[in-house]
């Protein structure tokens, strides 16, 4: 029985970011119309940078979110959970171990600002 972390059966084998015209796609999106304008699949897409062959950065990035339910799920997640994904090995999951660190510092360092 497969992980419920591996790829599911109906995992795309297109390449999402070829089929997107040049300017739809996250990085042009971005410096057009700034960070508040992407969605979460592409925002997570640009942290990754790039996918693997047969995975494209934005379909791993949609996947990456649907296993975790949202970006506030993945904040919760170690190493070995990005690990089990294909097209993450163990420097791209430690990066977004990194970020997620980063976002948790942040959110505990507003909560402490308000109380104060």
């Amino acid at each position: 029985m497969p992980s419920p972390l591996s790829d599911p059966p109906d995992y795309p084998q297109t390449n999402r970011l070829r089929e997107m015209s040049t300017s739809e796609r996250p990085q042009e999106r971005l410096e057009r119309l700034g960070a508040g304008a992407l969605s979460d699949t592409e925002l997570l897409a640009l942290l990754l940078r790039n996918g693997t062959r047969g995975h494209d950065v934005v379909s791993l990035a949609a996947q990456l979110l649907g296993e975790a339910g949202s970006l506030a799920g993945l904040i919760a997640w170690k190493e070995p959970e990005f690990r089990r994904l294909r097209g993450i090995g163990r420097v791209k999951a430690l990066q977004l171990v990194a970020t997620m660190e980063v976002a948790r510092r942040v959110l505990g360092q507003q909560v402490a600002t308000r109380r104060s």
